[in-house]
């Protein structure tokens, strides 16, 4: 399912996509406007703040009101960060569609110690953050941010670091870069007095062109060099071109793909890269681009803006953009033949499948009729039980053809309702609806434009109690299969008592081992299906779900992020 970025700037960090283009502007401007307050509610004037929006920074600063602004802004993914002396960095990171006027609350600051080194923990000079995250809460493009007064963040010669401005309590997610090694991401690092080491790996220098349709150098151009798996693409670097429009950077050996973006040009087809041992070098031409334009309604025929939309021709995705505040949209394509992405805000879909296909032939320009949106429906069902069978229990309903599988629990009645949040990829959804009691289920299938209610009725089934293949799992368990249960052994216990094997004896124990670093799509789709089969089972004396952190982290940290 191709997901749609969220429609309004929140805290919330917004995750953008490796593809994610240069967003050209076709309406009216938008600002970005706030104040900027200390723990006790006073302004706090001359504080530093960056705007960034397709690593283009804007850099102003608080007035004696704590007031800050910027304007000339475009619908797109934003990044705005802001820096006192003696406080912690403050921001917010998202999609602005409009104009917003934020209130930023500066807290006390603290530091976070690290040392570098690499593989054989020789410590590493010069190293530098590229970028990170606070807490999950907002991005600093620290690259981008540092030619425009922003502090940059080294290795001193003995390949120690310490990153000021962080918040207590908190934690940083960072990419650490290096002219001889490749880009290292670290995924967690609780922020504590204790120094943390970071390894970086030797790199494979990956260098090369970008070009334009006329032959000459494209500067500016964001070069991505990416891997594609089970979860999607990963980038293993990203840099910009010189003004002669060469680049140069490091990543480790193995397959990847590349592509180039640039607003005034049409991205290349992704090109695979074999990198080993020697280097690559790999020249990539920009595409003379043509333009396909449209607009998207809202169900009442208001624009629809924010929405994200993408250009795909053979399974490839070229250019991606936004609707502006009118709903308009323009992508500049290389390619004549393809088909245009659509992915309505929550709640909304497409009147037919999220896919348009478009075909220039000679025009350098198509406009499409206005793109309509509808309400996704909502589903009211009910499961049926077997005449005969106890009435206790409820029922899980299960997507079996999402990507992101959804959850739903009936009532004790065995009433229940299906509510999408994004539109899917074909027109039928299928679900699973079984009971928590019994070996009882029943497989049905929804439509987009169905309209009344879902009546099923449950039937037996017989369990499949066969081994699961390790080769299946993300960890081989299986030489402990059969065998007596460790015993579970904590630091420290959160909402429980201290549990013993013999308090768990003839309990079913749901075990989860997790850490909260982990924001995969595989770790919070697990998230969600543990907090279903919790609600399914809770007050049940005889089903414990029991969940196992690693212990990186201080037991404060780990009671503040279960709130």
């Amino acid at each position: 399912m191709w997901k749609p970025r969220p429609r309004a700037m929140t805290n919330a960090l917004v995750l953008l996509c490796l593809l994610c283009p240069c967003v050209p502007v076709l309406a009216a401007p938008l600002s970005l406007s706030g104040t900027v307050r200390d723990g006790e509610g006073q302004p706090v004037a001359g504080a530093e703040v960056w705007v960034t929006q397709d690593r283009r920074v804007r850099r102003t600063r608080t007035d004696e009101a704590g007031r800050f602004g910027v304007a000339d802004l475009s619908v797109a993914p934003t990044e705005l960060v802001v820096l006192k002396e003696g406080h912690a960095l403050a921001g917010s990171t998202g999609l602005l569609t409009q104009n917003r006027d934020l209130e930023l609350v500066l807290t006390p600051a603290a530091t976070l110690p690290l040392r570098v080194t690499n593989r054989e923990f020789v410590p590493v000079p010069g190293a530098r953050v590229r970028s990170m995250v606070v807490s999950d809460t907002f991005s600093v493009p620290v690259e981008d941010l540092v030619p425009e007064g922003f502090p940059s963040l080294r290795t001193n010669d003995k390949g120690e670091l310490d990153i000021p401005a962080v918040p207590p309590g908190g934690f940083v997610k960072l990419v650490m870069a290096h002219i001889k090694y490749a880009d290292s991401s670290v995924a967690y690092l609780p922020v504590q007095d204790r120094r943390r080491d970071i390894q970086l790996y030797e790199g494979i220098p990956v260098r090369g062109r970008v070009t334009g349709v006329d032959g000459a150098g494209v500067a500016a151009a964001r070069v991505s060099i990416f891997q594609t798996g089970v979860e999607g693409q990963r980038e293993a670097a990203e840099v910009l071109t010189d003004p002669e429009g060469f680049y140069n950077t490091r990543v480790p050996d193995g397959p990847y793909w590349m592509t180039a973006r640039h607003p005034d040009h049409a991205s290349p087809a992704p090109v695979s890269v074999d990198v080993k041992e020697g280097g690559a070098v790999q020249d990539l031409a920009m595409l003379a681009p043509r333009d396909l334009e449209g607009r998207v309604l809202l169900p009442d025929r208001t624009p629809c803006p924010g929405m994200r939309l993408g250009y795909r021709v053979g399974g490839v995705l070229y250019e991606e953009t936004f609707t502006d505040d009118r709903g308009a949209f323009r992508l500049r394509v290389g390619v004549p033949d393809g088909e245009l992405l659509l992915a309505p805000p929550p709640g909304f879909r497409t009147e037919d499948l999220p896919r348009i296909p478009v075909q220039f032939g000679d025009a350098m320009k198509v406009r499409l009729p206005d793109i309509r949106l509808k309400e996704l429906p909502r589903f009211a069902g009910r499961a049926v039980l077997p005449e005969g069978t106890p009435e206790e229990g409820r029922v899980i309903v299960t997507s079996l053809d999402l990507p992101s599988p959804v959850r739903f629990l009936s009532n004790p009645e065995g009433r229940f309702e299906i509510r999408l949040d994004y539109q899917p990829d074909q027109n039928t959804v299928t679900f699973r609806a079984e009971h928590t009691l019994r070996f009882l289920r029943k497989d049905f299938t929804v439509r987009m434009d169905q309209t009344g209610g879902v009546e099923i009725t449950l039937e037996p089934f017989d369990p499949d109690l066969s081994e699961r293949p390790a080769d299946l799992a993300r960890n081989n368990l299986s030489p402990l299969l059969g065998k007596p249960a460790p015993a579970v052994e904590c630091s420290d216990w959160f909402n429980t008592q201290p549990l013993s094997l013999d308090a768990l004896r003839g309990k079913v124990v749901v075990l989860h081992f997790w850490g909260g670093f982990d924001n995969s799509p595989f770790a919070m789709a697990q998230l969600a299906e543990l907090r279903a089969v919790y609600d399914a089972y809770q007050g049940a004396g005889d089903v414990l779900v029991l969940g196992i952190h690693d212990a990186s982290s201080e037991a404060d940290e780990i009671q503040e992020y279960l709130g």
